[in-house]
C-alpha cells in the first residue's frame, strides 16, 4: 500500500511537471510566434485575399469633403475604427454622424456584421472616433469609414472607399 501512495504522488508530480512545462513552452514560444506574424501589404491583400495588419490611418480609407473627413483607423491586427475630423462648418446648428462598417463576403455576398456609429453636436469641432469593431486575420472582410449631417440617425452617409 505504501508502494501505491508513493506511485501515485509520483504521477500526480509528473503531470503537475509536465502541464507546467507545456505551460511554460506556450509561454515561451508566444511572442517568437507572435513575433513572426508577417505585415501584409494592401497589394498582396489584395491579390491573396488576406486583409493587412495596419496600426494608425488605413491607407486609402480617406474621403475629404471640405471641412469634414473621415477616415479608418486601424489597431495592427485586432480592431477597425472610422475617425472623423471636423475642421469647420459653414452651415449652422446640424449635427455630424460617424460610423465605421465592417462587410464580410459569404455565400451571399458582401454583408455588414458591424457597425458603430457616434453623433457629435454641432459646434464640436476637432477629431472624433467611433468604437472599434473586430478585424479578423485571413478573413474576407472589409471596412469603410462614413459620414452625415443629420438631426437623428441618418439614412444616407457619405463614404469612403472599403479598405482591408
Amino acid at each position: 500500500m505504501v508502494f501505491m501512495v508513493r506511485a501515485n504522488s509520483m504521477v500526480v508530480r509528473l503531470l503537475a511537471a509536465m502541464v507546467l512545462a507545456i505551460g511554460a513552452g506556450v509561454v515561451v514560444m508566444s511572442p517568437a510566434v507572435q513575433a513572426a506574424q508577417p505585415q501584409v501589404t494592401d497589394r498582396a491583400a489584395s491579390e491573396s485575399g488576406i486583409a493587412a495588419c495596419y496600426e494608425g490611418r488605413i491607407p486609402n480609407s480617406s474621403r475629404w469633403d471640405g471641412d469634414i473627413s473621415v477616415h479608418v483607423h486601424g489597431s495592427a491586427c485586432t480592431t477597425r475604427w472610422a475617425q472623423l475630423v471636423w475642421d469647420d462648418n459653414n452651415s449652422c446648428c446640424v449635427p455630424l454622424w460617424v460610423k465605421i462598417e465592417r462587410q464580410v463576403n459569404g455565400s451571399y455576398g458582401w454583408l455588414p456584421t458591424h457597425t458603430k456609429t457616434k453623433k457629435v453636436l454641432f459646434g464640436n469641432f476637432g477629431t472624433h472616433n467611433t468604437a472599434t469593431v473586430p478585424w479578423v486575420q485571413y478573413s474576407n472582410q472589409r471596412f469603410r469609414a462614413c459620414w452625415s449631417a443629420s438631426t437623428s440617425t441618418p439614412s444616407t452617409w457619405n463614404c469612403g472607399p472599403f479598405v482591408n
